[in-house]
């Protein structure tokens, strides 16, 4: 069930990327603090989400690890107060 829905969507997400692509083919000069460059608003773009994207990741990263470090503490925490319960 999952697998034909990752290829679904990993299709769909190359479809999204195809038409980016060709409705942005426009070549935009990017200046920067001590140069600047021309690349296209598609890569400009693609360029962008990557950066958004890996950034969610690290925070989500950052976020999810310390609910788990959370998680293990109140494990043996509540394994302590049901040994001295039961001990």
């Amino acid at each position: 069930m999952i697998k034909p829905l990752k290829f679904i969507l990993f299709l769909c997400l190359l479809f999204a990327l195809f038409v980016l692509g060709s409705q942005n083919p426009h070549v935009v000069k990017i200046n920067y603090l001590i140069a600047s460059t021309e690349l296209p608003l598609a890569v400009i773009v693609s360029i962008c989400l990557a950066i958004g994207i890996a950034i969610g990741i690290l925070v989500s990263l950052k976020i999810f690890s310390s609910l788990k470090m959370q998680n293990i503490r109140l494990k043996k925490s509540n394994q302590k107060l049901t040994y001295n319960n039961n001990g």
